[in-house]
């Protein structure tokens, strides 16, 4: 039953409202009263600045990195393999959802991108970073944070698929079929949760970074 603690433990980790903790301890405010009522990394910088977005973007990603670690470690049997070779996969899942569905901040938190990065650092490196990195290019070229989470969730499900199912792609082939479940899962539940972004860009009212927010 010991691999099996490792759920919970992943869900309190998750559960960490650093966005929240941090704006109360910089500013003495609750974020999600603030901006876009998000909590959220991208609305802590706009509203509060780099300064205390930079230790939310370090708990953030670790919540998801460590959740999957420590289910690994938990869940390692006498030969080195992995017990339940589900298990890593659930305890990320659930640590995006902690992020989200936070028990710490009355079950209000952020969209789970960030930690979904650590979540697939753990998991598949590789997939992780292309993600990151088409992340990058995306809000470059748009200005516009949910744009880039959208496309590089997107994106995570597509190449995992590919790398799963054909020859093209095989330097992103998942270990195993439940990361390629986790990679669909989190690209619907990180496009839905975007889906008031998604009703303001359709509307022109999006809040882009070095963009007029139109009235």
């Amino acid at each position: 039953m010991y691999p099996l603690f490792a759920l919970p433990i992943a869900y309190l980790l998750g559960s960490i409202p650093s966005a929240v903790w941090f704006a109360r301890i910089y500013k003495g405010i609750d974020i999600r009263e603030h901006g876009s009522k998000n909590a959220g990394l991208t609305n802590v910088f706009r509203v509060l600045g780099w300064k205390p977005a930079i230790p939310v973007i370090l708990v953030d990603l670790s919540k998801g990195f460590f959740a999957v670690f420590i289910a690994k470690l938990l869940n390692l049997a006498e030969d080195g393999s992995q017990i339940y070779e589900w298990l890593p996969i659930t305890a990320g899942l659930l640590a995006i959802f902690g992020h989200s569905f936070t028990c710490m901040a009355g079950f209000r938190g952020g969209k789970g991108v960030l930690t979904a990065l650590g979540v697939f650092l753990a998991l598949h490196p590789v997939l992780a970073l292309t993600c990151f990195a088409f992340w990058g290019l995306l809000f470059a070229a748009t200005k516009y944070v949910s744009v880039a989470s959208i496309g590089a969730c997107a994106l995570l499900a597509v190449l995992a698929t590919f790398g799963y199912f054909s020859e093209i792609l095989p330097v992103y082939k998942p270990d195993n079929i439940y990361i390629l479940v986790l990679s669909w899962l989190v690209s619907v539940f990180v496009i839905v949760k975007h889906k008031a972004n998604m009703v303001r860009l359709w509307n022109g009212t999006e809040n882009g970074f070095g963009k007029k927010r139109k009235i």
